[in-house]
C-alpha cells in the first residue's frame, strides 16, 4: 500500500505530465521564498529535507523546459 502523502505526490506528478507543465521551476522558487519566510521556525533537518525537495523540483522544471 502506498502512503497517502506519496499517493498525492504521484497523482500530482501524473497530472503535470498530462498537462505538459513546466511548473517545477516556479514551484522551486515558491518553496525557496516560503523557506526564507519560515527561516526562524525551521530546524537544520527541515532545511536539509526541504533543500532536497527544492532540488528535485528545480531539476524537474529544468528538464521539462528543455523538452
Amino acid at each position: 500500500m502506498i502512503h497517502p502523502t506519496i499517493q498525492i505526490f504521484q497523482q500530482r506528478a501524473e497530472l503535470l505530465n498530462i498537462q505538459r507543465s513546466n511548473e517545477g521551476l516556479d514551484d522551486a522558487a515558491n518553496l525557496a521564498a516560503w523557506m526564507n519566510l519560515a527561516r526562524d521556525r525551521l530546524t537544520e533537518d527541515d532545511w536539509v529535507a526541504l533543500g532536497e525537495v527544492g532540488g528535485l523540483l528545480y531539476r524537474e522544471g529544468v528538464s521539462r523546459r528543455r523538452q
